[in-house]
């Protein structure tokens, strides 16, 4: 058994390892210094899983207090819920430090290599933190050094109009988000004697009821700017893609997991629960938030932008099950409360494996084919067979399927949304049998989404040179794909390794709640599902007969090629004819010569999607601002005498408002 001092020693080597890789590497342009900062961040992070673990099980409760060196109380701390985010941080940046090892070698220079990397050690660094602060100033220093470094990173990658145009967005958002999120700690300032979370969890019971709603909508703001829940997701579409594909995972798979474990910490940790309504507003943001995330992927071409998308969408999933939980809550039903809460914190862990698996695989697909188009791909099942099995396995865990990961939080989710029918009030008896449909239409979309995405990249016959040309990633990036893919697998198979002290930690954050039989019943069925499945799988390719292979028939044509195959656009035309109010295309369409519309040289479409919040919402908001602007600068004339007519004036306010304070 670990012991607490031995934790708070493995957190002042976190500490150290955040100040020493980035000078290991920025002092030295060796290249046995970039592997030993490599060894030390996968050091840290094995470091990380084990202590973890011991913490996520109850054993060890370490505590570090930094206070003494710095001008505000900062101390890191690992409770059970600290612990399984702590284990979510760690065991996925394992695996992505072993892809981007190769990736980063292939694609930066040594000068930028060595940044990057120090980057990438400072963000690692800045999620530990932040799940592992036990006082607000030290939440809010990892919360903004964790913006501010994955911002650092997608600008590494290059340094476009456009580019710098996406990271204002994120900057802005994110700005916008910690605002919120501070302004949540300050509030508890007045009942509580300090920032320290033991003190604010003290100070929550004894609140007034208006003061506890304007916490809780500040952290619902807050957080779910961070995570992505519509509309403040702007930014999440337009950064992701953007940044190297290790760190699109690491953005994805963990960042967007620090605001569900900060809406969790403020929500059921400090306050006990939101307000009676809180459940149907977080309901109604998740279910506009899934539905529309998935619809959005299903219709990108872009494979990181979809990719970006499907993480708005399951994370709609995740605060469908936090919203059901706060309902129970409210309503006086801890056994609901803790199977919702269980499906969502076990949703969050399974989306960080299977979408930093994807987001990783869309990695391999660029350094091979240098394209993400999926209108480019095609045929590379045969070109990168690791590849396409590692990217069909979490293609089969985000669309839920059994004996994948993402299949026992889904399930988990609808067990827990039926359980509303025992509820006495009327309006949960209504919301919670709508959110089964919402939640199933989501799946069905996102299954559709995912046969579209694998099908159009690794199957049929190659639509461009670079998917002609592929070859099999590199043994690095490999190893990665195989350590997350085989994650899901564990997890599909044996959710009660992590459904067991999840019910645990559920117990622990909602006084009261038994054990929910629905987490154990399943956690028994699957494993002996998954042996009959595997086993009569086995038998069938024992004793199948010899296939025998023959030339596709082509309708009397000499032969197939690529321009006779669905494209990823023509795949979801369907379900973008269905939802054709939700897209609102601008569609443009454009023949050359013009007076010749029978007999044209040459005939170009363009389609432009423009979301509907940004009609609605953005757009006419920044209209205003521009307006304004203008306004405003005709006070800046240039004349210096009009400069210091302002500041008289300025003078003459201030010393008449102190004249009437008196």
């Amino acid at each position: 058994m670990l012991t607490a001092s031995t934790g708070a020693l493995f957190i002042l080597l976190l500490a150290a390892l955040g100040v020493a890789v980035p000078l290991i590497l920025i002092a030295s342009r060796a290249q046995g210094a970039r592997r030993l900062a490599i060894a030390l961040i996968l050091t840290a992070g094995f470091a990380g899983c084990v202590m973890a673990v011991y913490g996520f099980l109850g054993q060890m409760a370490p505590r570090l207090d930094l206070s003494w060196a710095t001008p505000f109380p900062f101390s890191l701390a690992v409770d059970r819920l600290s612990a399984f985010f702590l284990l979510l941080v760690c065991a996925v940046t394992i695996p992505v430090t072993i892809f981007a090892a190769p990736y980063f070698d292939l694609h930066y220079s040594e000068r930028r290599r060595n940044w990057t990397w120090a980057l990438f050690s400072l963000f690692v660094l800045s999620m530990i933190v932040v799940v592992t602060a036990a006082t607000g100033f030290a939440f809010l220093v990892g919360w903004e050094l964790m913006t501010l470094v994955s911002a650092g990173l997608i600008l590494i990658e290059g340094d476009s109009t456009e580019r710098r145009h996406n990271v204002f967005i994120y900057l802005l958002m994110m700005h916008v988000g910690a605002a919120a999120v501070a302004a949540c700690f300050f509030l508890f300032l007045p009942y509580s004697h300090g920032l320290d979370f033991g003190a604010i969890r003290a100070s929550g019971a004894g609140m007034p009821g208006g003061i506890r709603a304007v916490i809780f909508l500040a952290a619902f703001v807050g957080f779910g700017a961070k995570a992505g829940l519509i509309p403040l997701h702007l930014w999440l579409p337009r950064a992701h893609p953007i940044a190297p594909s290790p760190v699109s995972a690491l953005m994805s798979g963990i960042m967007l997991k620090t605001a569900v474990y900060g809406f969790v910490r403020f929500t059921f940790d400090f306050l006990g629960g939101g307000p009676w309504w809180s459940g149907y507003v977080v309901l109604v943001v998740a279910a506009v938030t899934g539905l529309l995330g998935i619809l959005y992927a299903i219709a990108e071409n872009d494979l990181k932008r979809l990719l970006a998308y499907s993480s708005v969408e399951n994370i709609g999933i995740i605060f469908l099950g936090l919203g059901t939980s706060l309902l129970f809550l409210a309503h006086g039903a801890p056994l609901g409360a803790a199977l919702a809460l269980v499906a969502a914190l076990f949703h969050t862990f399974n989306h960080a494996l299977f979408k930093s698996l994807l987001f990783l695989g869309a990695g391999a697909i660029s350094n091979s084919t240098h394209s993400v188009n999926l209108n480019e791909l095609g045929g590379l099942q045969r070109r990168m067979p690791l590849t396409g099995a590692a990217v069909l396995i979490g293609c089969c865990s985000i669309a839920g399927l059994p004996l994948f990961n993402g299949f026992v939080s889904e399930w988990l989710t609808f067990r827990s949304f039926l359980a509303g029918s025992a509820l006495i009030n009327t309006k949960a008896q209504i919301v919670l049998p709508l959110m089964v449909g919402i939640l199933a239409l989501i799946g069905g979309l996102a299954a559709a989404c995912f046969v579209k995405t694998f099908g159009t990249a690794f199957l049929g016959r190659p639509r461009s040179m670079g998917a002609e040309h592929a070859e099999e990633a590199p043994l690095g990036m490999r190893a990665g794909l195989v350590l997350l893919g085989a994650g899901c697998l564990a997890l599909g198979i044996f959710p009660g390794l992590l459904l067991r002290p999840l019910v645990t930690l559920a117990q622990a954050l909602l006084p009261g709640a038994g054990v929910p039989e629905e987490t154990l019943s399943i956690a028994r069925i699957i494993p002996w599902t998954a042996a009959i499945v595997l086993g009569t799988g086995a038998l069938v390719a024992l004793f199948k007969r010899r296939e025998r292979l023959a030339r596709t028939w082509a309708c009397g044509l000499p032969g197939l090629s690529s321009r006779m195959e669905y494209t990823s656009t023509v795949f979801s035309k369907p379900i973008r004819f269905v939802f054709a109010r939700v897209y609102r295309p601008d569609r443009k369409v454009e023949e050359l010569p013009a007076d010749q519309p029978y007999f044209p040289v040459s005939i170009s479409y363009r389609s432009v999607r423009t979301t509907s919040y940004e009609r609605v919402l953005y757009r006419p908001f920044v209209e205003i601002i521009i307006s304004l602007a203008y306004r405003v600068r005709r006070l800046q004339t240039g004349n210096i005498q009009v400069y210091l007519l302002y500041i008289f004036l300025a003078l003459v306010s201030l010393l008449t408002f102190l004249r009437f304070q008196r």
